[in-house]
């Protein structure tokens, strides 16, 4: 704090206080307080002459005076009191002598015409620092009411903002939440187009149309792998996919294109696509093959040649002749199953070593069917017609003539008829053991091979039940030795097991039908040799009959 002593004239005090007709002075100690507002604070009351006796306490008579940045008052009032006090000490330390009452009265009447003086010099500084106070109060109230008038137009323009904020704020919000909207929407759109790009190119990556159109798929490719928001673009080429893809279903198509043949090497190659179901490969070296749409080529893969009881219908549809083509409307599963399809043989070796005895039964059971086949048919069943003439020439008595009439024709009942003929002379007994021992004798030769058939069909299951047997116990010695976390492990025997029975069955049925057909055919033609020996028989004993009631 900062302090500075001022000597000001003080008529209220001196009206009081009164002292040879001398004003008194007020010492007042003006400063700063700690929160910053300039203070004077009356100390003391002096007297303007020494030896004044109305100095009073500053608490009897002391007031507050309020000035400005700091007292206005003139320094004269700190600097002269002061001053006459050492005047004063350095006479007494002088020694002289003491000073008669004139020269103190003309001393003191100097000393009051110095102090008027100042006096005077001191009121016209207090009515020139009152001026220049009032005139910086009026500067300062000007201010104050400019300042007034800038908090008044402040306090409207922040109630302005403070609305203008608040629409801002509203505004925000607004704004906000469409543009979560549209973010929504975005990533619906978003969500939706890649949804149809990963169905799409699904589809292009099975389609045949895509071996016609390399390349096409690529571009879908980048689209998911990107992960970011489709382009316009982009989403006008996906809908341009997929009308393509429509077109190309409904459309058959020939040009040339490249392929992965049956040998693994990549080539041109003439195409004809039928729509999005069958790709027929024309080949110079592999010739006709179905083909399906290799993704990892980009091309089309041949996986199976046309079967033979398909590739006339093929090659006329091709050469524009029929319209009648094969499809395959399981998307490529069916010619890449005939791909996966084993041959014959290699199904043969899959079944183990039991195989050959039941193929080499197969073999002799048809062999002997043949045979037998090509016999009985030389065997006429329908033999009434003979019966009939060699009735009537009996009847005739012309022996000879049927006799030479059954001859001529060979076969198992002509061969009874011409053994009866030759024991007509014989007696009804007689003639009845000729005709059983002929039809006797004729029966090894119609049954010949029927019961080694007989045996061979039921043979042929029971080595194909041997070897469901043995390729059952090779599947549990793999699945012992191996568990069965690998199903290839046990293929083996499993094959073993299926392709054995299998082949049994199919050997054995078609021999127990043939031979139960060749059974057939000899007990009708045992029967018809047994009709005619009865009819001959009678036929000749009529006529004896006949010939003794003649004689």
């Amino acid at each position: 704090m900062s302090f500075r002593m001022n000597r000001v004239p003080n008529p209220d005090l001196h009206d009081a206080f009164r002292c040879a007709d001398r004003p008194c002075y007020t010492v007042i100690q003006t400063g700063f307080s700690p929160g910053g507002d300039e203070f004077a604070a009356t100390l003391c009351q002096v007297p303007a002459g020494a030896g004044c006796g109305c100095a009073k306490p500053a608490s009897a008579a002391g007031r507050m005076i309020r000035t400005g940045l700091y007292g206005r008052l003139p320094w004269v009032a700190v600097t002269v009191i002061p001053l006459l006090f050492i005047i004063l000490c350095v006479a007494m330390i002088d020694g002289g002598p003491p000073a008669t009452a004139a020269e103190s009265a003309d001393g003191f009447a100097a000393v009051r015409r110095g102090l008027q003086e100042e006096l005077n010099a001191a009121h016209a500084e207090r009515r020139q620092t009152t001026a220049d106070i009032a005139a910086e109060r009026r500067g300062l109230q000007d201010d104050i009411v400019a300042l007034q008038r800038d908090v008044a137009a402040a306090e409207a323009e922040l109630n302005r903002l403070e609305k203008v904020h608040d629409q801002l704020l509203a505004e925000e919000k607004r704004l906000a939440e469409a543009q979560r909207e549209a973010i929504a929407a975005m990533d619906e759109v978003r969500g939706t187009v890649r949804t149809g790009a990963r169905d799409l190119l699904a589809l292009l990556e099975s389609s045949l149309v895509s071996g016609h159109r390399p390349g096409r798929a690529e571009p879908f490719r980048e689209l998911l792998a990107a992960g970011r928001a489709p382009r316009m673009e982009e989403i006008r080429a996906l809908i341009a996919a997929y009308d393509d893809e429509l077109w190309g279903s409904g459309t058959v198509e020939r040009q040339p294109a490249a392929m992965v043949g049956l040998d693994g090497r990549r080539r041109q190659a003439e195409v004809t696509r039928i729509g999005a179901l069958t790709a027929i490969c024309q080949d110079d070296e592999a010739g006709l093959s179905f083909a399906v749409y290799g993704k990892e080529h980009d091309a089309f893969l041949a996986v199976s040649r046309v079967p033979w009881f398909h590739r006339r219908t093929v090659k006329r549809f091709l050469a524009g002749e029929d319209a009648d083509v094969c499809l395959d409307f399981s998307g490529g599963a069916t010619v890449q199953r005939l791909a996966l399809q084993p041959t014959p043989w290699e199904r043969l070796k899959s079944g183990g070593v039991l195989v050959w005895p039941i193929l080499f039964i197969g073999i002799v059971a048809l062999g002997l069917s043949v045979e037998r086949f090509f016999f009985l048919r030389r065997v006429k069943s329908n033999t009434d017609t003979v019966m009939g003439r060699v009735t009537g020439l009996v009847a005739g008595g012309e022996w000879d003539a049927s006799l030479e009439l059954v001859q001529r024709r060979t076969g198992p009942v002509y061969n009874v008829l011409a053994a009866g003929l030759r024991a007509r002379r014989s007696t009804r007994e007689v003639l009845e053991h000729v005709f059983e021992e002929a039809i006797m004798k004729e029966l090894p030769r119609l049954e010949k091979f029927l019961p080694t058939l007989q045996v061979l069909a039921a043979v042929a299951p029971l080595l194909g039940l041997l070897g469901t047997v043995t390729g059952m116990i090779d599947t549990f010695q793999v699945i012992t030795i191996y568990g069965t976390g690998d199903p290839k492990m046990m293929s083996g025997g499993i094959s073993e097991a299926l392709v054995t029975t299998k082949l049994g069955l199919m050997v054995a049925i078609p021999i127990i039908l043939i031979h139960t057909f060749f059974s057939r055919r000899v007990e009708a033609i045992i029967g018809d040799m047994e009709e005619k020996a009865v009819g001959l028989t009678v036929a000749i004993i009529n006529r004896d009959n006949g010939r003794a009631e003649g004689a």
